[in-house]
């Protein structure tokens, strides 16, 4: 697991994630992921394990050198005194990961957990639609107060519900992609394809919901004139 596979949850720093994004007059695709820092937290675990099991078949190598970056990044932002959240949920899975492959063998095992959050983020972001309460909606309500009152206006919730479906179905592909590359044990291949659908996609998908809210904010502007 990586911040590419966390759920769209507001983020602590302003400006960061989903949420701070939608409250931002301009789009940046950076700060959609978490910042620079982030996006370095994200991808070094993944590509230092897919190097190092590529070029030393050592699976205990490339997972251990994986968590202690993961380590390190959580340590620097305490020394730091910065938020940690990130960087320690990070940890967690790619320790998770760490474990599940080394005491099975199968180097696509480090993958699992974020496999699974992703399956599990489909889920949430689907159930939260049916129920009437699409997440990217809540989401939105908390950072932009001029929405405040979503639930109750018709064109907002058809919206936020088909910016959530976007998000859903960003997650449900990424979990049955990985889900069958890790069934066919292609270690290498699995790493590329997570990182090539992680925080890119995620960007992508920001910034369209972003546009979308845009859109409803102007349209909603224009009926009160």
């Amino acid at each position: 697991m990586s911040a590419e596979d966390t759920p769209p949850i507001p983020p602590a720093e302003p400006g960061r994630g989903l949420g701070g994004q939608l409250s931002r007059g301009e789009f940046s695709a950076a700060d959609a992921v978490g910042g620079w820092r982030g996006i370095l937290e994200s991808v070094l675990p993944t590509l230092a394990f897919v190097a190092l099991f590529v070029a030393t078949r050592d699976l205990r190598l490339a997972a251990v050198t994986a968590v202690a970056i993961c380590a390190v990044a959580v340590i620097v932002r305490l020394v730091q005194r910065q938020s940690v959240s990130s960087a320690l949920g990070g940890l967690l899975g790619v320790a998770i990961g760490a474990v599940w492959a080394m005491r099975s063998g199968r180097g696509t095992d480090f993958y699992l957990p974020g496999i699974i959050i992703n399956a599990v983020t489909f889920a949430i972001l689907a159930l939260s639609v049916l129920a009437r309460r699409p997440l990217v909606g809540i989401v939105a309500a908390l950072f932009d107060p001029r929405v405040a009152d979503w639930a109750g206006d018709p064109d907002a919730r058809r919206t936020y519900s088909r910016a959530t479906w976007l998000l859903a179905a960003l997650y449900g592909v990424k979990a049955v992609v990985q889900a069958v590359l890790w069934q066919l044990g292609a270690v290498a291949v699995l790493g590329v394809v997570k990182l090539a659908m992680g925080l890119p996609l995620f960007a992508l998908a920001v910034w369209v919901i972003w546009l979308m809210h845009r859109a409803l904010l102007a349209r909603r502007a224009a009926r009160a004139a």
